[in-house]
């Protein structure tokens, strides 16, 4: 087979630990479970991913980084049952505030995350990883997925290794190495006996917002990590010259939808 030669998940592992785009941790998303109630409920990026899905309506699906229950709750009205899990509490607390107001209740949620022991959870039909697959270890991670779907996986990816428009940081002379493309997916997974399967949802935004221009350089600070202040003023000014002067919002982010079969 023409791929034995090349390790792609060491590949992905090396080239993770190196990207200037590191994961946030619990505290981080905790911070930020309020923002991300508000932003990604009801948004049409989740019916576009629930579109996509093979549902019979007697699954029992579970939810890996749930976060605020954007894609769990529209799921739980549609299946058996969910079973919702995130490392941040926060995150599960608006879940369990969103599902009350939606009168849901065939939902389970565990404080744990990919890192965890998932053997006490119940048995799963299919497994969703929506826009929450920022691990250090891709291959364990789609191994860990497929191990714990008796029907099918999906999950999405950003497309282009970046969270932030590549213009802006031309523009502001921030150098920096992008995290490790989508293509490992799919290769990994047929290294292992999958045929995956990949389209493609856009979305209107990204991580970096341009509602305001605090907003903007706040976003894009949360996005890279660290901003120099030299960086900030420029990012200010693009701002001002491109996004309101040119009417130019960041541009819309790809997001990879990659689903397959767990009955080779």
């Amino acid at each position: 087979m023409f791929l034995e030669p090349i390790d792609f998940a060491r590949m992905y592992r090396e080239h993770k630990a190196s990207t200037d785009f590191k994961a946030k941790n619990r505290d981080d998303w905790d911070e930020k479970s309020a923002d991300m109630a508000q932003s990604t409920i009801n948004s049409p990026y989740v019916e576009d991913f629930i579109s996509r899905m093979e549902l019979s309506g007697d699954e029992v699906i579970l939810d890996i980084g749930c976060g605020p229950g954007a894609l769990t709750i529209p799921l739980a009205k549609r299946v058996k049952e969910v079973i919702a899990i995130d490392f941040s509490a926060r995150m599960l607390e608006e879940l369990e505030a969103y599902a009350v107001r939606e009168n849901v209740s065939n939902i389970k949620t565990y404080h744990i995350g990919w890192e965890d022991n998932w053997n006490h959870l119940p048995q799963i039909d299919i497994v969703v990883a929506s826009r929450s697959m920022e691990v250090s270890d891709i291959d364990a991670a789609l191994t860990k997925m497929s191990a714990h779907a008796r029907k099918r996986c999906y999950l999405t990816y950003k497309v282009g290794g970046s969270f932030v428009d590549m213009n802006i940081l031309d523009y502001i002379g921030k150098k920096v190495k992008t995290k490790p493309d989508y293509w490992y997916i799919p290769i990994i997974l047929y290294s292992h006996g999958f045929l995956p399967r990949v389209d493609y949802i856009e979305t209107g935004r990204g991580s970096v917002r341009s509602g305001s221009e605090e907003e903007f350089v706040e976003s894009l600070i949360w996005s890279i990590g660290t901003l120099e202040e030299e960086y900030q003023e420029k990012a200010r000014e693009y701002y001002r010259e491109v996004i309101v002067a040119q009417s130019r919002p960041p541009r819309p982010v790809s997001w990879a939808f990659i689903s397959w079969e767990t009955t080779k």
